[in-house]
């Protein structure tokens, strides 16, 4: 059987599983590797084409040679009844492709209808006393169900949205799939404020949509570090990742622990600086100053490249980026180097310190 990918919601009060399986047909890993195989044979003997083709009986599985002939990536064999051969790789990708295209459009539409379906009950249930109502706490599978239920919940929001972006600056294509949702919040009256990390300043597509989602009304901050993502919804429901890949998420309608979040998100938002998209020279240069800051005090405290870049929001390329200008600037090579003389320096600031403050002192 061919693998197909799946999503599955698990409440955390029932050992209930929600799941749903797109049925795309496409080609078995089996059948897309004997398929290769064939291809290969075949271009191995076109300098003698009294072997062209290659036997039925080289394929023994009479269920993978009927897979193989469904799909239309062998044909018989004309030379011989017991001989089949590849179908041309253009041809096929052509085929199949144009129906796993068609396939993704039916799931498109069918998705759609079920929202429609099934939006009213949703509303429904937000206010009645059922099951999915009483439920604090609901892990969510798989990204599909994550970013489905997540932009479902941001659509049926009247008051308030808040969400902490870690990581920098976002994908143009991500910007582009919540850029319309936004602005009809904002058109519907909801605050809406969002916090980045300071490398958003410099990541162009998303000072574009800062810009034009602030002059519709939107609010956006930036701080030197996350503690990580978060979505919270009129103050009521908040969503946070349940895993560090990002696979699963945690629903929450505890008011307790939204209560607690919604007290973290102010507190960032309090120390945050205003972000319209625009920046000045000395603004882009004041953040420069903000993430070397940063980046000494993480090696000083001996913290690995890897989880520096991270909590400064910076790719690794952007990151190594900083460090070689921290090691030009310093005239060190190594980053054992660069630990040790930030080290020293630190270390004497401090003496300096306690001298000053010993003759103050007498």
């Amino acid at each position: 059987m061919s693998y197909t990918p799946h999503f599955a919601i698990v409440s955390s009060e029932e050992s209930t599983v929600y799941t749903a399986r797109p049925g795309a047909v496409r080609p078995t890993a089996e059948a897309r590797a004997t398929y290769v195989n064939l291809v290969r044979k075949e271009l191995d003997r076109e300098d003698a084409p009294e072997n062209s083709g290659t036997r039925a009986d080289g394929v023994t599985d009479p269920h993978l040679l009927r897979e193989l002939l469904e799909m239309g990536m062998v044909r018989e064999d004309a030379s011989g009844v017991e001989k089949v051969a590849a179908v041309d790789p253009a041809t096929v990708e052509a085929r199949i492709g144009a129906m796993l295209r068609s396939e993704a459009l039916t799931l498109l539409e069918e998705a759609h209808n079920l929202s429609n379906m099934l939006r009213p009950l949703i509303q429904e249930s937000g206010r009645g006393s059922g099951t999915m109502s009483t439920e604090r706490l609901v892990r969510i599978e798989g990204k599909a169900a994550i970013n489905a239920i997540i932009s479902e919940s941001v659509e049926r929001c009247t008051e308030e949205l808040f969400t902490a972006q870690p990581g920098g600056g976002r994908p143009k294509a991500t910007l582009e799939t919540v850029r319309h949702q936004t602005a009809a919040l904002l058109d519907r009256g909801v605050q809406v404020r969002t916090l980045y990390q300071h490398t958003a300043w410099h990541d162009g597509p998303t000072r574009a949509f800062v810009a034009e989602m602030t002059s519709y009304g939107a609010e956006f901050r930036t701080v030197d570090e996350l503690l990580d993502r978060a979505i919270i919804i009129d103050r009521r429901l908040a969503f946070i990742p349940a895993d560090s890949e990002r696979d699963q998420a945690i629903a929450i309608k505890e008011p307790a622990v939204v209560r607690f979040l919604v007290g973290v998100f102010e507190r960032n938002w309090f120390r945050a600086r205003p972000f319209k998209g625009s920046r000045s020279p000395d603004e882009s240069s004041s953040i420069s100053s903000v993430l070397r800051e940063t980046i000494i005090k993480c090696l000083i405290d001996g913290e690995s490249d890897k989880a520096i870049a991270k909590r400064i929001g910076l790719s690794t390329r952007a990151y190594a980026s900083h460090l070689a200008k921290l090691k030009e600037e310093l005239r060190v090579e190594t980053r054992f180097q660069l630990g040790y003389k930030l080290g020293r320096s630190v270390g004497s600031c401090s003496c300096d310190n306690e001298d000053a403050a010993g003759r103050e002192a007498t």
